[in-house]
This record gives C-alpha cells, sequence and structure tokens, in this order.
C-alpha cells in the first residue's frame, strides 16, 4: 500500500466517527497464525517479518509461538490507531545498571515518545505511519554504544537485535521533535534516533547535579521513568550536530542553555505542557532544527536566554537570572487573592508583600530544597510554599507561587495547589533588565482599600451594544486569546489595581476594573491579522484603533500572556503604548470556575471540550437521535477481568493512587454526634452510627483507592445474610473494600473493582482517565441512598465515590438572574448531605428544599427529580437547581480521551441542563458541585404534624376493620385534593402478617397509617387549623404531635430523626430462590397519581391492592420474594410534588408529565408486574426514576416519556460519545432491558449467597422504618 493510501487510511480509522480498530504488531506475512497475516495499521511490516524471521519469539502460556519482546497494540482504548497519535512529551527510561558489568552505571531502557491521554503502556503512540522499516546496520555502527549505554537485561532472556529492532519498531518510529518551522514536528531518522538517546544517557550519567534532581542515587529504585519534554529532546538532538564518530568517549554533552530547564516535567503533566506535535510527518531534513542562540533584540536580555520549561526557582544557574528581587503579581484562583494585585519582593531571606489588599504582610523565609520555601509570618505563622520558575513570555519572566495559608506542607504541584483550600496562589512578572518601557516597581501598588465610592451595573448584567468591526482582517479574535483574563499592566506608566480583559467569541472585548468601579468599562470590536494571527487589531466605538501583539504561553492548568499595544493619538503623530501582563484559566478547566462565566461561554472553542456550548432551546428542539444511531449502535465496550489487555495491572493502579495524593488526610467521615450534621448515612447495625462501617475512622480517615487484590473475592456478595441479625459483627468485619463500596440494595452483586474517594477535581480527573485507558465501566456515587443498584457496574469497573467534596458557599446575590433566587443561592460539593446543607443553610437563616431523608445525597435527589416536605411551596429538587458543575470525558480526533468539565445552566450548556434537572442517574459524568436556591424560612416556621391509627384485617365492619378502610380511603382522598402548597406529607401504610400463621384468622393481621406533614409557616395560621383538624376527621382519632421548627436542622436534631433512622441496607434484598423477575420486581412499584385519577379511582385501586394481599393469606404465592410468601408489603403515599392547589408548575425540566402534574406519589411494595399493570399503573403513565422497581418494562416510558427519552438520550450521546458512564435503567442503558441483564443471562456474575425466607422478612422489617 503507497503512503497516501495508509494517511488517508489511518487519517480515515482517526475520525471521531470511527471503523472498528483492534490488532497487534506481529501481524504481517511471517505470522504463522493466518488470520494475522495482515493488517492495515501495521505500518511497518517488513520489520515485523525481521522480527520473526530473526526467532525475536517465545511460547505463550497456551504453547503457541509469540513474538519477543511482546507485540504492541495497533490500536488505543478509544479504537483509533497508535501509529498516528501526536508526541506530547516524552519517557527517559533509566536502569540501575546491576546486570552489565563494564556498562554505564544508568542505562537506557527507552526513550519513548508519549501522548498526555495516555499512560504506561496504554494510549501511547506506537509504531508511527511514515517511521522508517528498521534498518540492522544500527546495530553495527553504534554496536559499541549500545552495549554501554543501552544493554540488554539478562532477566528477560532477550537478544540486543531483538530488543533494539522492537525499541525502534515501536517507539522510535514516533520521534519527532520541535523543527525550524514554527515549532512543526520534524522526524528523527534512525541515525539521529539512537544518537539523542545516547547523548541524554550519558548526560545522566556525567551530570551529578541532573542525577540528583532525578533523584538517581538518592532513592534507591532499579528504574527511573520521567517525562521529559520534546524541547529536551530537541536540545539533545542539537548536541548531535557534527558528531560523527561512534565511539562512547566521543559522545557530546548536552548545552547548558536547554539543559537547566528540559527535565522539569516530573510524573505528571502538570508542569509539561504537551506539544501535540504530528507523529505521522514524513523525514524532512529541512525543518531540522538548528542550533541558534536567540537575539538579544527578541529576549530582551541575551545573557539570560528565554526559559522553554517549566523549572524549579531556587536552581543555581548561570543560565537563568536570580530569584531575588521584586515580581508583580495577581491571585490565579477565583476568589482570596485573585481579587487583587500585589508586589513580592524577595531579599536574602525576607519576603515585602506590598498589595492593594488589606493584609500587606513581611515574613522571613527559608529555602526547601529547590522548589520550597518556608514562610514565617509573624511569632508562629508558619506557611509552606511552592515556587517554580515558568517559561518567559514577551519580554518578562514569569512565575508561579503557591503558600498553604494553613501550614504546611508546600503543595506538590500546580494542580494540587489549584486544589487545595486556602492555598494562596499567585502568577508573578518581572521585567527583564534591559527591556524597554517596563516597569514593576511596588511603590506605586496602594496598600489602602480601592475605590469603592461608585457603584457600577456589573459587566455580566448589563445589556451593552456590540462595537462595529470595520477593520481589514479576520473578525474576532485568535482562539487563544478567547477568555477573562486577569491583567496588570506592565508599561512605564502604568494605572495601579488588577484589571479584566475579556474577549468573547463574537468578536467582543472588553476591559474593566473590578475592584475601581469608577473607571469606565472599555469595549472594542476585535480582529486579527490572516498573515499573523498574533497581530490583533482593537476598535473603540468613537473609532480609534489600538495595534497589539499578543504572546502566549500554555500551560496545562494556567496560561498566561502578554499583550503589547499602540494606539495612535494626537492625528497619528503620537502613540501611546501600553503593555498588559494576563493570566488565565484555560477555558473549561477542572480548576478555575471563573474561565467559562456567562461572558465567556466558549468551552470547546479550541479547548479541552470537543462539544460546542449551544444556545438555549426550548424542550422541542432538544435534539432526537435518527434511526440509525438508536440505542443499538451505542454498545458498551467495557473490559472484563478476564482481557489483560485492558485490565489494570497492579502497577497501574498503584500509580493511579499515586495521583490521588494518598498521603492527604482524608477525614469528615467519622461522626460523633449532633449536633454535627451526619456526613453520610449509617449502614445497617453499623457500630457506634458510623458510615462505612467507621472505614473513616481511622487516624488518617479512609485510603485514597481500595481494589481487589483477588478477583474472586470481586464476585463474591460482600455481605451475607448470615449477618443481618444483631449484633452485625459479621458486617461491621467485612473488608475494607466492601465497607468502601458500601451502597443500598445490591441486586445483582455486582462489586466495583476499584473504589476511589477524591479530594477535588483533579482526582477525578485522574481516575477518569484511569477508566479510559482501561476501557472500566464507571459507577458514581455520593452516600449510596440508591434503591436499585445504580452505584455498580456488571463487569466490576471503577466506582467514584465523591463524599468527600463538601465545599459549601453562601451566594447572596445570582448573578445570571436573580429574579430565580430573590433569597440567594448555596454551592454545595457533591459528597454534601441534606443534614450538612441545612446546617450550613441555617446559619444564613435560610432553608433549602431538601428530600424527606437527612442522610441522602444532594446529587442523586437532584437528578432523579426531588420530592420533599417543601416541594409544594418551593418546588421540586430539579426547580431549584441553578447551576452544575460536571466533569466529562470527550476524545479528540485521535479518539484519545479528553476530560473536560462543563458548567450547565440555563445560560450555559441549557440543553445539558434540561436533561440533568430529571434525566436521572450517574450517566452525564462526575458532578463536581450544584448551585441550588436558598429560601427565606416561612413566616412562623416551619411545623410538624405527626398522627397514626392502627386497625386489622376483620372483615366485619367494626371500626378500623377491613370494612371501615374504604370509608376512610375517601376521606383522606378529598383531605389530600383540598390541600394548598403549604402542605407536604409522607403517609405510610403498613400491613403486619405474622401472626396470620399461626392463628389463620385475618383479625390477626394489623395495619398501622403513620402521618407526617410539614406546614410552611406558623401554627396559628387558619390553614394549618383547618389541615390538622381535616386529619384527625380522616384518621378518627384525637391524638396528635405538633411541633414548630425556626430551622429544618433544628428538626434534624430533635428526638424524631435518629441516625439510623435511614440506614443503608447492603444486601441483596431478594432471595436466592427469586432473582429478579416479574415475579420478583424489587424496590417498589411507583405511580404518580393525577389529581383526576386521585379523585376517581385511587381509593378503589388501594382496596384491589389490598384484596391482592388478602387473597395470598389466604394462599400463599410461591412466586412471591417475601418470605412468608404474602404480597402484603407496605404503601408510601407521598403528596411532597408540586401538584397542591397553589403549587408552581415550571416546564423546563426533563421529569414527565406525570411527575410535574402528580398530587401523589404511591410507592406500593412486593407486587408482580402483572399486578402492578392491573392496579397502580393504572392510575398513571409515570413512575419515579429515584424510587421504582427494578424490574420495568417500558421503562423509558414510564419515567420520562418515549418523546422525551428520545431527547434525553441525544443529549447524553452529544455529552458522553464513548458511552462511558452507565448505571441501571438510566438514559443510554437498553431499554429493551426489563431485568437489568446488559451483558445477558450467560455473562451475568454468580449470584452469591442471598437471604432466607426469614431473613427476607426481616428485611421487609427493616426498610419500612
Amino acid at each position: 500500500m503507497v503512503w497516501h493510501a495508509q494517511l488517508a487510511l489511518a487519517l480515515a480509522l482517526a475520525s471521531p466517527v470511527t471503523a472498528w480498530c483492534s490488532g497487534k504488531s506481529d501481524a504481517c506475512s511471517s505470522n504463522p497464525i493466518p488470520l494475522r497475516k495482515f493488517n492495515e495499521l501495521n505500518f511497518h511490516a517488513d520489520t515485523c517479518n525481521l522480527k520473526w524471521n530473526l526467532g525475536c519469539t517465545s511460547l505463550n502460556k497456551h504453547g503457541a509461538l509469540q513474538q519477543k519482546p511482546p507485540p504492541y497494540p495497533l490500536c488505543n482504548s478509544g479504537h483509533q490507531p497508535s501509529g498516528v497519535l501526536p508526541v506530547d512529551a516524552y519517557t527517559l527510561a533509566l536502569q540501575d545498571n546491576t546486570f552489565a558489568p563494564g556498562s554505564a552505571n544508568w542505562t537506557l531502557h527507552g526513550l519513548w515518545p508519549g501522548s498526555a491521554g495516555g499512560s504506561g503502556g496504554q494510549n501511547q503512540p506506537y509504531g508511527c505511519l511514515h517511521g522508517e522499516e528498521f534498518d540492522e546496520t544500527v546495530l553495527k555502527t553504534f554496536d559499541s554504544m549500545l552495549k554501554y549505554f543501552w544493554p540488554t537485561n539478562p532477566h528477560f532472556n532477550n537478544t540486543m537485535q531483538c530488543f533494539i529492532l522492537s525499541e525502534w519498531m515501536k517507539h522510535g518510529t514516533c520521534a519527532v521533535i520541535p523543527g525550524r518551522a514554527d515549532g512543526t514536528a520534524f522526524r528523527l531518522s534512525q541515525e539521529d534516533y539512537f544518537r539523542t538517546a545516547f547523548v541524554m544517557a550519558n548526560e545522566v550519567n556525567e551530570n551529578l547535579a541532573l542525577r540528583n534532581r532525578l533523584l538517581l542515587g538518592e532513592v534507591k529504585v532499579e528504574e527511573v521513568e520521567p517525562l521529559i519534554s520534546t524541547r529536551c529532546v530537541q536540545c539533545a538532538y542539537l548536541a548531535t550536530e557534527g558528531w560523527t564518530d561512534t565511539d562512547v568517549a566521543s559522545v557530546p554533552r548536552m548545552s547548558a542553555d536547554c539543559l537547566d530547564q528540559c527535565f522539569e516535567c516530573g510524573d505528571f503533566w502538570d508542569t509539561c505542557p504537551p506539544a501535540q506535535l504530528e507523529s505521522t510527518v514524513m523525514l524532512d531534513p529541512s525543518n531540522a532544527p538548528r542550533n541558534e542562540m536567540p537575539s538579544a533584540s527578541i529576549n530582551g536580555n541575551a545573557s539570560f536566554p528565554v526559559l522553554e520549561f517549566a523549572m524549579p526557582a531556587f536552581v543555581s544557574s548561570d543560565n537563568t537570572s536570580p530569584w531575588e528581587g521584586t515580581w508583580r503579581s495577581f491571585g490565579a484562583e477565583q476568589g482570596g487573592s485573585g481579587k487583587f494585585e500585589f508586589a513580592q519582593t524577595f531579599t536574602d531571606n525576607v519576603l515585602t508583600v506590598t498589595t492593594d489588599s488589606p493584609y500587606p504582610r513581611t515574613c522571613t523565609y527559608e529555602q526547601r530544597g529547590t522548589k520550597e520555601l518556608l514562610l514565617r509570618c509573624g511569632d508562629d505563622h508558619l506557611e509552606g510554599c511552592l515556587v517554580q520558575r515558568l517559561p518567559d513570555v514577551g519580554e518578562l519572566e514569569a512565575a508561579f507561587l503557591a503558600c498553604n495559608h494553613t501550614g504546611e506542607p508546600a503543595p506538590a504541584s500546580f494542580y494540587a495547589a489549584m486544589d487545595i483550600q486556602g492555598c494562596g496562589n499567585f502568577l508573578m512578572f518581572r521585567c527583564k533588565a534591559s527591556a524597554a518601557d517596563c516597569s514593576f516597581s511596588p511603590d506605586a501598588i496602594s496598600a489602602s482599600k480601592p475605590e469603592t465610592e461608585i457603584k457600577t451595573e456589573p459587566l455580566s448584567n448589563s445589556k451593552p451594544s456590540l462595537v462595529s468591526h470595520f477593520q481589514p482582517g479576520i473578525a474576532g479574535a485568535t482562539p487563544s486569546l478567547l477568555g477573562s483574563w486577569r491583567s496588570l499592566q506592565v508599561s512605564s506608566d502604568y494605572e495601579k489595581g488588577l484589571g479584566q480583559w475579556s474577549f468573547t467569541a463574537d468578536g467582543q472585548a472588553s476591559l474593566r476594573w473590578p475592584n475601581y468601579p469608577s473607571r469606565a468599562v472599555e469595549r472594542y470590536s476585535v480582529s486579527h491579522s490572516p498573515e499573523d494571527p498574533s497581530l490583533v487589531l482593537l476598535a473603540s466605538a468613537s473609532g480609534t484603533i489600538t495595534t497589539c501583539r499578543f504572546q502566549f504561553q500554555y500551560h496545562p492548568v494556567y496560561s498566561y500572556a502578554v499583550l503589547d499595544c499602540e494606539t495612535a493619538v494626537d492625528n497619528e503623530e503620537n502613540t501611546q503604548k501600553t503593555k498588559w501582563a494576563m493570566g488565565r484559566c484555560n477555558p473549561c478547566s477542572a480548576h478555575c470556575r471563573y474561565s467559562c462565566g456567562p461572558e465567556n461561554n466558549f468551552c470547546g472553542h479550541g479547548s479541552c471540550d470537543p462539544a460546542e456550548s449551544l444556545e438555549a432551546a426550548p424542550v422541542d428542539a432538544l435534539p432526537s437521535p435518527s434511526d440509525d444511531t438508536r440505542i443499538e449502535d451505542y454498545d458498551h465496550d467495557w473490559c472484563t477481568p478476564e482481557d489483560a489487555s485492558c485490565w489494570p495491572t497492579e502497577t497501574a493502579i498503584r500509580k493511579l493512587e499515586q495521583e490521588l495524593d494518598p498521603t492527604l488526610p482524608r477525614l469528615g467521615l467519622q461522626w460523633d454526634k449532633y449536633p454535627t450534621p451526619q456526613p453520610a448515612p449509617v449502614p445497617k447495625g453499623s457500630f457506634n452510627d458510623q458510615s462505612f462501617y467507621g472505614l473513616g475512622s481511622a487516624p488518617h480517615g479512609v485510603k485514597a483507592l481500595y481494589y481487589y487484590e483477588d478477583i474472586a473475592e470481586m464476585q463474591r456478595p460482600c455481605f451475607n445474610p448470615s449477618g443481618f441479625h444483631p449484633p452485625f459483627d459479621e458486617w461491621n468485619a467485612a473488608s475494607d473494600m466492601c465497607k468502601a463500596a458500601v451502597h443500598q440494595n445490591e441486586y445483582r452483586n455486582w462489586n466495583p473493582f476499584i473504589v476511589v474517594f477524591p479530594l477535588n477535581e483533579r482526582h477525578v480527573v485522574a481516575a477518569l482517565n484511569f477508566a479510559v485507558r482501561h476501557r472500566l465501566c464507571i459507577a458514581t456515587a455520593g452516600t449510596g441512598h440508591e434503591y436499585n443498584s445504580r452505584n455498580s457496574c456488571p463487569t466490576g469497573g471503577i466506582l467514584i465515590r465523591t463524599i468527600l467534596l463538601k465545599d459549601k458557599k453562601f451566594i447572596s446575590t445570582w448573578d445570571e438572574d436573580s429574579t430565580l433566587a430573590p433569597a440567594g443561592a448555596f454551592r454545595f460539593g457533591a459528597g454534601s448531605t441534606f443534614a450538612e446543607m441545612h446546617a450550613f443553610s441555617k446559619d444564613y437563616s435560610r432553608v433549602i428544599a431538601s428530600g424527606w431523608c437527612s442522610t441522602v445525597g444532594m446529587v442523586g435527589f437532584h437528578l432523579g427529580g426531588g420530592h420533599g416536605p417543601f416541594a409544594p411551596s418551593m418546588g421540586l429538587g430539579v426547580d431549584n437547581v441553578l447551576e452544575i458543575e460536571v466533569l466529562q470525558i470527550g476524545h479528540d480526533k485521535y479518539g484519545q480521551p479528553v476530560i473536560h468539565k462543563k458548567i450547565a445552566s440555563r445560560s450555559q450548556n441549557p440543553q445539558l441542563f434540561w436533561a440533568m434537572r430529571g434525566g436521572g442517574g450517574s450517566v452525564w459524568g462526575v458532578i463536581l458541585s450544584m448551585t441550588i436556591r436558598a429560601h427565606e424560612v416561612p413566616n412562623g416556621g416551619l411545623s410538624r404534624v405527626y398522627m397514626q391509627q392502627n386497625g386489622t384485617f376483620c372483615q366485619d365492619s367494626s371500626k378500623y376493620g377491613y370494612q371501615w378502610l374504604p370509608d376512610m380511603w375517601n376521606r383522606f382522598t378529598a383531605w389530600q385534593l383540598s390541600l394548598n402548597q403549604k402542605v407536604s406529607t409522607q403517609p405510610g401504610f403498613f400491613i403486619e402478617p405474622k401472626d396470620y400463621k399461626t392463628t389463620g384468622d385475618l383479625c390477626s393481621v394489623t395495619w398501622n397509617f403513620t402521618f407526617e406533614y410539614f406546614y410552611a409557616g406558623g401554627q396559628a395560621e387558619p390553614d394549618y387549623i383547618r389541615f390538622r383538624d381535616g386529619l384527625r376527621d380522616v384518621l378518627q382519632t384525637e391524638t396528635v404531635t405538633e411541633t414548630n421548627f425556626k430551622s429544618v436542622y433544628d428538626y434534624l436534631v430533635s428526638d424524631t430523626m435518629p441516625p439510623s433512622k435511614f440506614s443503608l441496607i447492603p444486601l441483596n434484598p431478594l432471595p436466592a430462590e427469586h432473582p429478579p423477575s416479574d415475579n420478583a420486581t424489587g424496590s417498589q412499584n411507583s405511580v404518580f397519581v393525577s389529581r383526576q385519577a386521585l379523585e376517581t379511582k385511587f381509593a378503589s385501586t388501594m382496596m384491589d391492592v389490598l384484596d391482592i394481599c388478602v387473597k395470598t393469606l389466604k394462599k400463599p404465592d410461591d412466586t412471591s420474594p417475601s418470605g412468608d410468601k404474602y404480597r402484603c408489603g407496605f404503601h408510601y403515599l407521598y403528596t411532597s410534588l408540586t401538584g397542591n392547589l397553589g403549587s408552581t408548575q415550571p416546564g423546563d425540566t426533563a421529569i414527565s408529565p406525570g411527575f410535574r402534574s402528580a398530587v401523589m406519589l404511591w410507592n406500593a411494595r412486593t407486587l408482580t408486574t402483572k399486578q402492578a399493570e392491573e392496579t397502580v399503573y393504572k392510575l398513571g403513565p409515570n413512575s419515579y426514576f429515584s424510587e421504582s422497581s427494578y424490574v420495568m418494562h417500558n421503562w423509558t416510558t414510564r419515567y420520562w416519556g418515549e418523546k422525551a427519552y428520545e431527547q434525553l438520550l441525544g443529549v447524553k450521546k452529544a455529552n458522553d460519545p464513548g458511552n462511558h458512564f452507565w448505571c441501571h435503567h438510566c438514559v443510554g442503558d437498553n431499554p429493551a432491558d426489563a431485568y437489568g441483564k446488559p451483558l445477558g443471562a450467560a455473562t451475568q456474575a454468580g449470584s452469591g449467597e442471598q437471604p432466607d425466607a426469614a431473613t427476607q422478612e426481616e428485611f421487609v422489617k427493616a426498610e419500612k422504618l
């Protein structure tokens, strides 16, 4: 196949709409397996044949012949060709030489081009298109240097010939570095690749300072694999210029100009910007980089060359300027120091801070290595600080300073600094020594308060007219300029204070001064030169043209730039020069919310998010999948433990663990007692009412990661029914892995292979990248309050528990639209429980519209719809959501995973916002936080009423007997229909048949009707009295308990809410002989009952359901999962919806019409599918996603309706194109699967031990509580 045909094939397969890609690099004509003699994606078939013919083989575990070293995959986890993936950096794999006497102390394992989307052996560029076939003369030419720098380890029983051939075929064919033409990729020839590798290996062995930086010799390890930048490899390549000898003594040294910087990537990408070099370029000698020193006119100071890579601040070098001196800065986070400008002046050991914030100070400091400072401010205040020199930009030096205001230790990296609460992060600049028109004196920075006497309309609330564009060039800013930039003037006559430049995708720009509202907002239209995108023209409304040069420096976390502008004045005879140092989070960064505000909703425009934000659209305009993109084409590709090509190894798991910062304490799950709010639910029988069976009670809390070392253990149930008895010793002694994954109702005994407890967004990103690389099914959970096994995956997979994401903030004014939240809003982390939320809202004299259960997590409640004690007056959960932060998984054009953050609200990503409010489940991504409406405490407080009545199933007409019930249900119906928006109820009707077996008398069967409701107001109000007295008449009782609370939290800490009231029962609720089926549907059959159905059908239908109970009492049903073979389950009859008189019913959410207009939610337990269809389901077409039966036919229609589901599926596909997130009967699951068998019956995990009849009976009782 000619090269252009190969390229066309590769690029076609690399398209997001891809054919299936598979195979390994041993596919060539010499392969003894007939079906593996050809693969179009093996771009080095001749080298593959050579490997076979040279006998580079061994026997696999099945006795078949295979190549050695093993062949590599031709495709990444996204099923795109590995041979077309871009190169972002390199791994320099070094070995401590304990095996080759006479060779170097540290020898090469390899120089491996790598991808930011890969890790270890996963998702890396391998065997790249246009790489040369292996030339055997390399082995002879470089024989002495290969033996010295790159010897084979006898432990692996390999030959030099086979080892080096494989290294070239797999890695060397992808070796590209920045070339001459604007840094575009330059391919290394075979000779250049090996010479470059020898230079790097020689430098490691000869350079003690470099070895220490790489920790070689300081920490005893056999192999290290640091990331190094492509510029570093370029530096080694440049050292080979003119070098033609082939002996060890002749190897040249690397230039100190780049050596100081080029080994600073570390193990992660937070200091190593991805290069995105095309690995498929042809060999083009004209693009080879040359050894040219930058000129002083470009750099501003020829004695200190431009830094190309991040490096430690305190490296002693002749090639970088001293650290001491004055730096001007601004905060690189949303709040705190992000509001002000600063000047930090460093002397030998004193830091003096000048600022326009209220907190100037002087501290002494001492160095802790090359990257850390320890500040001593005052007598006893210590702060650990990370300090990093960043690549220069324009005529400015740049640096990053991050100080842990809470003490030690210093943040470990840029990512960690952004994630640490109470960490002050500063982007710092100073002029190069010879820079003209540049000033950084701290003297002009006022330490007084900023100007605040003049109030102006906030920019986000105004509707400015657009400035017309009339200049030549391309309208709009270059993509890298888009965004909201914190800015400092660095001109000689600069204006003090922190500015904010905003460049939007509609070709507009604005400059404002957040702390100086008296300065007017300046507005411009923007264009840029088609020949030189860095040349930007700003046109004001008056016609004045400002010409700017934009110089940009990308960083994975926080990018920065210089905007150098000139404006003609005095009839163009003079010019006014203004230079700005600017910084912003990358668009949709997981670490900086303000990078994607309402003004800059351009997530996806040249950023990490491949999906574009869309304008708000009505529900009717939401996408519907076409016939050829239905669910059948949206299949799962989950890895299983049997597939070694993708299943995570222990090494990969340990690397993930390190990315999760395992040494950081993970506290907050241990609970003392009230008034401290419960941080998580109590699982059944947990000692001392601790969540996770006490897993978080260790001194450092829970661990970052848990996993099954033995896969067989993963495939067995965690909590056996034998432990379902006091004192629950067996369950409290369960493995840590079982405790970490604990959740409600595990119907299929699906256990996660890995459980992670992230502390921040970066940890979630690491877990998602790991999951995608290994094709793991992804489940998410906070508290685990989920009835239908939606916190687990059938193949194990990974469970991301967000329970530790507990940030909280009160927002007094919701700027997006204050009319939506006149009492303000709260932003809560995804791990927040309602108990914690109510405790926090009490401090602000506010109420949130929560559910009934205090330990339910916020996320699942709001995704599913959310009914509760204040829904009739304050709205359902979905009505109260203002904004959602979510991490999602996309793919770039090469199929590499891209984790991006979206903010969904009415103005940003409105279709996603619509879908997530009622679309249910954890299928949209990993939610980081939600912003929800705050409500004023109702006048008169919150009034609780409790009543109950008891009776029997006696068939005569005695009071409270079976014949008394029809009239009671009619009275109950009339009372329910009279309720207004101030009342929300949760009645429970429970049946106790245990004595019937011994008596055979229906009078021994008892019922208990408990009735709790809330009234939003005081007990003296006429409506309160009317409803209370009306319920007395319904139940024919005079006994009533009445309480008034000033806050919801006062109710939670009262005697009515014991900590284990809503405990998790981690058992499979169905006995072994009754797996999920139409006779054992699990959980409860739910239906939303409309006002009309309540009035005309409810009472008779309730009696029909009770008649089923009576029938099975007289003739037990062997198909019933109940231990007594009856069908006498309990019934919850909630009116905590928005169907009451006076309740508002917004129409902009994804919940079903039946949910929106319903007066009642009826949850009926133990009915068969047929019985439910003949009774409760006849009352309405819709069921509640969060409270329903595990087995359900036509579940898409019952949850949402067919049209809405089609729209939800369209949004799901747009936001999760790889179908990575899954849960049972959630959007994207198979609509035809009623029983929860996504892999088919034959491949389901074993059922394990399940409850016997007696245990099942106890289980039903426990669920009633």
